[in-house]
């Protein structure tokens, strides 16, 4: 019994401390695309700190209306690597990439 609550309190206290996603470096944010799938940048970055609910969204085409997801993600700085990067995808590619620098 006492293995197991030593375990709770290991998972608890210090399981979030190691989940901590990894800010993108800069040799990896030059090889980021637009077009690119979202498995081939979590591939390229790993997991990111925060993950957007996908909300739909309405567009024109050539044929009338056509509805999409949309959702972003993004990898905080830290005291090594200095920018915030958020990636949004439309219909599981991206279309935007953003870097903005900690101050």
């Amino acid at each position: 019994m006492d293995r197991l609550m030593r375990g709770l309190w290991f998972a608890l206290c210090c399981g979030p401390l190691l989940a901590v996603a990894a800010p993108i470096p800069f040799n990896i944010y030059i090889r980021l695309d637009t077009g690119m799938s979202e498995a081939e940048v979590l591939e390229l970055t790993g997991p990111p700190d925060y993950v957007s609910d996908g909300t739909s969204f309405r567009y024109r085409t050539p044929y009338g209306f056509a509805y999409g997801d949309r959702k972003t993600m993004t990898w905080y700085a830290d005291r090594v690597e200095p920018h915030t990067t958020t990636i949004t995808f439309r219909n599981g590619r991206v279309s935007d990439i953003e870097r903005h620098k900690k101050f």
